[in-house]
């Protein structure tokens, strides 16, 4: 039973929802976490980026327990700088389904994310270099049988009528240990099985001994849904999907007009003593 703030636990999907990408951080998001924090609340964030880039958009906002990133794929801890939980695609897959999907759109860019902290660019294009480019990512061009290491996950770009027919040859095949989620209009993600932003909450939960109960998830857009039915309470933005307005009990503002900061100071009013 949540009897203060401090039994709380926020989880905030990041862009379309914490932040803009063409505005940032609303100022008023910054401040009612700053707020929510100082006062016992924990606030904590669920996002497709990387850690280093999560990081740059925070710009030093406090978390109060580890970030869900990679989609799911990463728990990472910002106080201790480290992974707490990690989950990696089978190369094998990963490489197939980078074969099979840039062969139905060679035009299709794609990035892959190593357990190295290198963003690799085995075929350039113009989303994901836009990508890299909005979020203040290097990359490194290489081939792609010179990638290192173990792989969180494949990103491809490319406009969304191509995005949407490589999301239907895809759903017409088995990825074998992996699936595919589109995070936007103009983004594919290839992703660990059994790895998305609702089972990175759940092994958040044991993680930091919050009951799943008295977490509050607030997203926008599909690959939310998983951490939205996972929550104890589930919130949508004003400028979310229609799918994900339909399962939360509740909606704030639009991402722009500080939806967030609207549901911490609901919060803040309601258990603050």
């Amino acid at each position: 039973m949540t009897k203060s703030l401090q039994d709380l636990l926020v989880v905030s999907d990041l862009d379309g929802t914490l932040l803009t990408s063409s505005e940032g951080l609303p100022g008023c998001n910054a401040a009612m976490i700053r707020l929510f924090s100082a006062l016992g609340g924990r606030f904590t964030i669920a996002t497709g980026r990387s850690p280093a880039s999560a990081r740059r958009a925070l710009n030093g906002l406090p978390l109060g327990a580890p970030a869900i990133v990679f989609n799911g794929g990463m728990l990472y801890d910002y106080e201790k700088d480290a992974a707490a939980a990690e989950h990696f695609l089978p190369r094998q897959t990963a490489l197939e389904a980078i074969r099979a999907l840039t062969a139905q759109a060679p035009e299709a860019g794609v990035e892959v994310l190593a357990d190295n902290g290198r963003m690799y660019m085995p075929v350039c294009g113009a989303a994901v270099q836009r990508h890299a480019e909005r979020e203040g990512l290097a990359y490194v061009a290489a081939q792609l049988e010179d990638i290192p290491g173990q792989w969180y996950k494949v990103l491809f770009g490319a406009p969304p009528a191509v995005l949407s027919r490589l999301e239907q040859f895809a759903a017409g095949q088995e990825w074998e240990g992996a699936y595919f989620t589109a995070t936007s209009p103009t983004y594919l993600e290839l992703m660990p099985q059994g790895a998305d932003k609702g089972s990175a909450l759940r092994e958040l939960c044991a993680l930091t001994g919050v009951a799943p109960e008295n977490v509050i998830a607030v997203g926008d857009h599909y690959n939310d849904i998983g951490m939205l039915e996972a929550a104890g309470h589930a919130v949508a933005v004003g400028n979310a999907v229609p799918q994900v307005k339909l399962l939360c009990e509740g909606e704030v503002l639009p991402c722009r007009d500080g939806g967030v900061a609207q549901l911490l100071y609901e919060l803040i009013r309601r258990y603050e003593r």
